[in-house]
């Protein structure tokens, strides 16, 4: 089976082990999980070094997980004050969800939090453009799109996304 991305990061791994385990012991094929470059991964190396200190990722689609859970992670990230990428942003039938995360946002974060989008990573068509919260134009973003929102640290210096670690 192959997935893109990392298999294990919102890919095919999990599906395949949950249905492995349904299976008779005696009957489950062996399997290996081979890791990937993750879109994160390589976004974060095209827009700077927006994941260098803690971070996490939520997806959105509400196919599998209820919105409650997903909207609970989100204030979770946001409490903690992490950096967050976001995963499967939005869809056609699925259109309202990152207005309300971009909202939620905004009342804990500064409008000027530095905000990436990162669109078709690892493809041909590859594009990152830089934003902030306030300006973030949810019409540029779709399923084949990553979203990356700073933390109360983050900054944009000469083109480049840093979420500092605080050495300096």
């Amino acid at each position: 089976l192959v997935s893109s991305g990392d298999s294990s990061i919102y890919g095919m791994a999990g599906l395949l082990l949950e249905l492995n385990q349904k299976l008779d012991k005696t009957f489950r094929p062996s399997l290996t999980i081979h890791p990937g470059i993750s879109c994160i991964q390589l976004a974060a190396a095209l827009a700077g070094a927006p994941l260098m200190n803690d971070f996490c990722s939520i997806s959105l689609s509400d196919k599998l997980t209820p919105w409650a859970i997903i909207e609970k992670r989100i204030e979770g990230a946001l409490l903690g004050d992490f950096v967050v990428a976001i995963f499967n942003p939005q869809s056609k039938e699925r259109n309202w969800q990152l207005k309300k995360t971009i909202k939620l946002f905004l009342k804990k974060r500064k409008k000027e939090t530095p905000v990436i989008i990162a669109r078709q990573v690892g493809r041909k068509d590859q594009r990152i453009s830089f934003h902030t919260l306030d300006n973030f134009p949810i019409d540029q973003v779709d399923m084949l799109t990553l979203v990356i929102v700073g933390n109360s640290k983050t900054q944009i210096v000469d083109n480049k996304f840093i979420s500092p670690r605080g050495y300096l």
